[in-house]
């Protein structure tokens, strides 16, 4: 039994014989009942089981919990009438919950709470107006049609931030700890006002999802309104009317809680700037944005499409990128903000580590989309252009050109199985690979990466390059105009390539033998001969692939081996396949060197198959072996340069420096000087007027050009422009040592001692 202490129970009424009369079953009745077992029931426990409450207490505890569900009780039944009686209008209601870190407590309160010098780091927080049932608190008041939830935190460490290491705890104020706001606990005609609110002027805008209950979290600080408050104003009035009450219960919070705020971050975005604290009213999902975190040159510039909203904690966005394998995949990562250029002051949106695109210079979107064009014009194979560097050499065709060839750059650096890189997933489809102006947005092209793997074709081998820096190739076909050789030479050899070039069916019974087209120049050095190969590779607009035999080695299976693969790009790429000074594979076979015999067989048996255009040139003509004569289609001699070809090579080079200086001087008056190549100009008109005495001096082509580029950098050392002087004395200094070697040579020139080898006539 439960003992009455505070509260007595009233006595048991004694039985009385009017009970008895009425009895329907009288005693003699109920015999069969006083025979069954008596039921024991421990009250206590089913009051405390009913109760939801441990039968460890206490009676007196006991007694007050049932007082408790009583009042409960009867609160019920007032207020179930009174709704009935007559509803209140809608509103809403602000409700703070403190988080103690320090006792595990969470509670609710009406009223802001203060800061209290209680707790481990004197920072407690304490409210009055406590909501002890929540349940209970939102049945009385089924009016408020949102609730705005403020959450604190006290009593961790991170409160002792610079707040508290400045003063007491008497200079914290609550909002200090505030750590979270959200509005939940929506009503039905709330949530059906924003769903008519979101189609009608949220389309564009990333917003919450109203139609699923399960979301019911709106956070601070409702950067969704903020973005659409425009379509919002032009359209609200289309709401239902019998929503449109909650809806303006909904905007009056907004436009209280933050109508300030967002008013001065109007201001700021309006004249480009903001501060720290509003960063996170920048961004906002499906929106592009540029990271400088590279570099802020216009080939660093990132593009990125922001998935979320700022994180404010992290200081973070969550992007998606297109990265490229040979398949473009859409890849999502984070990208974080930068510390900002101040903390307390507004700057230019454009200093942050990450802003939008709509702030961003206008230049720099261009140049973005086309870097991204470029880049869509290099997913299969592109021989291209770079204008990354600055290369010097008058007539150096080849130093800025490089293939891009994903596939084959995968070919040749597959990844290690340590590695376990997966390939790309096909996110865009053949169809749209195979389109060379595919309709897509900015949001592809920008966000495309800023780099790519290409094939120097002079140093051969594969470097980054900035998609920036890639430019369309624009071949140089006046280089072949300008080649100092006989115009029935340059015709014969514009004939066959051009023939070569539209041959379709091959003559060889066995495909694939035979068919390409062999050229050789034979004749003394800096005559023409390399130029000659990369003019045909100008004028057929093919990539130029050279080779020495430096590059090659002197071991036949190492000879091998290279070949194939140059032969290999040379076919993939359809080049023209230059084999310069390649004497040491075309010399005569003999039974006493059996290695050099090794490599003429490999060369020649290499080359046999190969379809493409390939030249070779050679200083040693004599001792050409035999089996490469029915191999070459065209052979070219190339004689010593006469006065009259040594006065219009001097021409060509002074007119190639015309352009070159021109264009220097064009990039000064656009660009800081310190980004200009040094120098102190050229006087072409002096060195115009000395052109008949330089071509009296018998210098080859290469020797020609060595005494331009030596006379520039002598005038560059001398701080004076350079001019004819300048090149005499470095001829002066060349032509000594060239009469030095001829006294060692006991007065015979190089040429009479290739001649009486047998080597060139």
């Amino acid at each position: 039994m439960v003992s009455s202490g505070k509260h007595p129970r009233p006595a048991t009424r004694s039985s009385s014989a009017s009970e008895w009369e009425s009895d329907p079953n009288p005693p003699h009745k109920r015999q069969r009942v006083r025979h069954r077992p008596t039921m024991t029931i421990d009250w206590r426990e089913e009051i405390c089981r009913f109760l939801s409450r441990s039968s460890e207490l206490s009676d007196e505890e006991i007694l007050d919990e049932l007082d408790t569900a009583l009042a409960e009780l009867v609160e019920l039944r007032r207020l179930s009438s009174s709704q009935l009686a007559q509803p209140k209008p809608p509103d809403f209601q602000v409700i703070n919950r403190v988080r103690c870190q320090d006792s595990d407590d969470d509670e609710l309160y009406l009223d802001l709470p203060w800061v209290v010098d209680s707790g481990p780091y004197k920072a407690h927080l304490r409210g009055s107006n406590k909501i002890h049932n929540f349940e209970l608190h939102l049945e009385r008041n089924k009016e408020m049609t949102f609730f705005v939830f403020r959450e604190f935190e006290c009593c961790v460490p991170r409160s002792m931030d610079s707040s508290l290491r400045q003063g007491t705890s008497s200079d914290l104020q609550a909002e200090d700890l505030l750590v979270k706001e959200y509005i939940s606990n929506m009503s039905n005609e709330l949530r059906r006002a924003l769903i008519e609110l979101c189609n009608l002027a949220l389309g564009e805008t990333a917003h919450p999802n109203f139609i699923d209950k399960e979301v019911d979290q709106i956070h601070h600080p409702y950067l969704w309104w903020f973005r659409a408050r425009s379509s919002i104003e032009e359209t609200e009035a289309q709401i239902n009317p019998d929503l449109q009450l909650h809806l303006n219960i909904f905007q009056h919070y907004l436009n209280t809680c933050l109508g300030d705020e967002w008013a001065t971050v109007d201001q700021l975005l309006s004249t480009g700037y903001i501060t720290d604290a509003y960063t996170h009213y920048l961004f906002a999902p499906q929106e592009i944005c540029i990271s400088n975190a590279q570099g802020r040159s216009k080939s660093l510039l990132e593009a990125f499409t922001a998935e979320e909203w700022l994180d404010i904690p992290s200081r973070s966005i969550l992007g998606t990128k297109w990265t490229f394998d040979g398949n473009f995949e859409k890849r999502q990562m984070r990208f974080g903000l930068n510390k900002p250029p101040s903390l307390t002051r507004k700057f230019p949106v454009r200093e942050l580590s990450i802003y939008p695109a709509r702030f961003a210079d206008e230049g720099d979107i261009i140049a973005i989309r086309e870097r991204g064009k470029m880049f869509w014009k290099c997913r299969r194979r592109n021989y291209v252009c770079y204008k990354g560097a600055e290369f010097e050499g008058a007539y150096n065709m080849s130093d800025l050109r490089f293939m891009v060839d994903t596939a084959t750059f995968k070919q040749m650096h597959p990844p290690n199985e340590e590695e376990n890189v997966l390939p790309n997933h096909d996110d865009l489809g053949s169809e749209i690979m195979s389109q060379d102006e595919p309709d897509l947005s900015d949001n592809f092209f920008m966000c495309l990466p800023t780099t790519l793997s290409g094939f120097n074709m002079q140093k051969k081998e594969w470097v980054t390059l900035r998609v920036g820096f890639i430019e369309d190739v624009t071949w140089n076909e006046e280089a072949f105009k300008l080649l100092v050789i006989d115009e029935s030479t340059k015709e014969l050899i514009q004939a066959v390539v051009t023939n070569q070039l539209q041959a379709e069916d091959h003559t060889d019974m066995i495909r694939g033998k035979g068919n390409g087209l062999f050229i050789l120049l034979h004749g003394g050095p800096g005559t023409g001969k390399t130029l000659t190969a990369e003019s045909v590779a100008e004028i057929a607009q093919k990539p130029l692939y050279k080779v020495t035999c430096g590059d090659i080695g002197t071991k036949a299976e190492e000879v091998e081996k290279y070949l194939e693969v140059v032969l290999l790009l040379g076919k993939t790429w359809g080049c023209v396949v230059l084999l310069d000074e390649a004497d040491v594979f075309l010399e005569q076979r003999s039974l006493s060197n059996l290695e050099r015999n090794a490599l003429v067989s490999v060369f020649l048996r290499v080359l046999e198959y190969y379809e493409g255009i390939l030249i070779l040139t050679s200083n040693r003509v004599g001792t050409f072996d035999e089996a490469f004569r029915s191999r070459i289609q065209l052979t070219l001699r190339y004689e010593n340069l006469n006065q009259n070809q040594r006065h219009k090579i001097w021409e060509n080079f002074v007119r190639r420096l015309e352009k070159l200086e021109s264009s220097r001087m064009a990039i000064a008056s656009s660009t800081s000087p310190a980004r200009v190549i040094s120098g102190f100009g050229i006087d072409f008109n002096d060195i115009k007027a000395h052109i008949a005495e330089l071509s009296e001096r018998k210098l080859n082509g290469r020797e020609i050009r060595n005494a331009i580029s030596t006379a520039r950098q002598l005038a560059m050392y001398k701080r004076e422009p350079m001019n004819y002087k300048h090149l005499e004395r470095v001829i002066g200094e060349t032509s000594k040592f060239e009469a030095y070697i001829t006294e060692l040579n006991r007065g015979f020139s190089s040429d009479e001692i290739s001649k009486d080898k047998g080597e060139r006539l």
